[in-house]
């Protein structure tokens, strides 16, 4: 999971193809974009967003900005609509402040964590599988991390917050 950086294009009506086409050119030559989906460019940290921003600026073309999570490719989110996108580039994002990434830390009884897990699943948007770096990890709705808490909490099950920390 990364943090990347949306800034959608605002083509305002009237203007002529070129200049839509000068300010793509000079987007190309100035800012590393990551990744689009129609008009929005993605880039990777603050300098890149802030270099882009200042164009679009410039040009009245400056629409809204998101904060997105790139995922791994072997996520799955369901429905994927509410919260995210998949790219042009076909990866998957999903908006920073819609959502909550977490893991279950070890607990004393596996089947306290096992009735947690059975509680908490009736919330889980999407699963990023497991990989060498970290556990499976569970997508939910931002608003819901005090019930996630609280359903820890009753079964005595630690949750490791990846997205957002805390």
């Amino acid at each position: 999971m990364r943090h990347m950086y949306g800034i959608e294009l605002n083509v305002p009506a009237g203007k002529l193809p070129g200049f839509y086409a000068q300010v793509i050119h000079k987007i190309g030559d100035h800012v590393n974009v990551f990744d689009r989906d129609k008009l929005l460019f993605i880039v990777e940290n603050q300098a890149e967003q802030e270099k882009l921003e200042t164009i679009l600026e410039k040009s009245n073309m400056l629409g809204d900005a998101f904060s997105l999570l790139l995922l791994p490719s072997a996520s799955t989110i369901d429905p994927l609509d509410d919260i995210g996108f998949v790219s042009q580039n076909e990866h998957l994002y999903v908006y920073a402040d819609r959502v909550a990434i977490v893991t279950l830390g070890a607990s004393a009884q596996s089947d306290d964590q096992w009735a947690a897990m059975e509680q908490l699943r009736e919330h889980v948007l999407g699963v990023i599988p497991e990989n060498s770096q970290q556990p499976e990890a569970y997508l939910i709705d931002q608003s819901l991390i005090p019930l996630a808490e609280g359903i820890a909490k009753a079964y005595q099950v630690k949750l490791v917050w990846l997205h957002p920390i805390k």
